[in-house]
């Protein structure tokens, strides 16, 4: 039942992130302003929980005085893997859309254990974990230059997009230990997230505002014509958010990032290969499978061992 609950998460990412770039292209093209309404959405969403929880929406002054400034960064963070996520699906399609940031979460993941920070618990770097690094990588080529997956010279014009999925993706790694840490200091993983959501949401009012200009192509996707989905994402965000925080103390966080990841995998192949949610369909090879195989191999061994 948990197993399930794992995988079902992991396939929440791809489709969320569909859904956000539909937004993206019914509000002028603006990848700011589709963040700011999934933020602002999955804010709502996680004020509600946090409510029904019977959670305290109030926190001590101690946590801007007794507590490092990086506990309010778990909100940037989510903002750079959000928006990047939409900013780079368009080019790389669902699947590299998911496993470039896996990429990028991994590498900082292994970092993060290895100098122990922010706060995380530390765990030395093994030859284990370094043949899991290993196998990543040769999943990961394998991926990229499936056959089927365009000609050479569109896997040139990949590569700028593919470096940033993997940029994203450390900052994705970074915000899971902060608002783990803030979590702790709150004693309710729900008021975090709340409360990283709402970050999030507040600077990406701000950067919308300085880069749009305006907040009125928000209106663009309202109405008829625009389907009923395109504004889920952000709820889609928060269910995600939530269903980690509830499984990691149940199942163990690494069993969780695993069976999340092989939601995410199944997910994304979905997606591309029958172009689901008006998404561009994408040729989905066997050496795109193969290769996928090797990655949940890869991150099972640097997870849980």
């Amino acid at each position: 039942m948990l197993f399930g609950l794992g995988i079902l998460a992991g396939l929440v990412l791809p489709i969320q992130t569909s859904v956000n770039t539909n937004l993206k292209n019914r509000v002028g093209g603006s990848p700011f302003l589709a963040s700011m309404l999934s933020f602002t959405i999955g804010t709502v969403a996680l004020l509600l929980s946090t409510v029904i929880s019977g959670q305290s929406l109030l926190f001590s002054t101690s946590l801007f005085t007794h507590q490092p400034m990086w506990i309010w960064l778990g909100g940037v963070f989510g903002v750079i893997g959000l928006t990047t996520n939409v900013l780079i699906f368009p080019y790389l399609g669902a699947v590299q859309t998911v496993i470039m940031p896996i990429a990028g979460q991994i590498i900082m993941g292994m970092i993060i254990d290895n100098f122990g920070l922010f706060d995380a618990e530390y765990h030395g770097f093994t030859l284990l974990r370094l043949l899991g690094v290993i196998l990543l990588i040769v999943g990961i080529l394998m991926v990229v230059m499936d056959r089927k997956n365009g000609d050479q010279s569109d896997k040139a014009k990949q590569l700028p997009w593919q470096i940033l999925g993997i940029v994203a993706g450390m900052f994705q790694a970074s915000q899971a230990p902060v608002n783990g840490h803030l979590g702790v200091v709150l004693n309710s993983p729900i008021h975090a997230a709340f409360i990283s959501f709402l970050v999030g949401t507040i600077i990406l009012f701000i950067i919308t505002g300085c880069v749009d200009h305006s907040y009125k192509k928000t209106f663009d996707a309202i109405g008829s014509g625009n389907p009923w989905w395109i504004w889920l994402g952000g709820v889609l965000g928060a269910i995600f958010v939530l269903t980690n925080a509830f499984l990691s103390p149940q199942i163990g966080a690494g069993t969780t990032i695993v069976l999340v990841l092989l939601g995410n995998l199944f997910g994304s192949i979905l997606v591309d290969k029958y172009g689901l949610l008006n998404s561009p369909k994408k040729p989905v090879g066997a050496m795109k499978y193969i290769g996928l195989i090797v990655m949940l191999i890869a991150v099972s061994i640097i997870k849980l061992y």
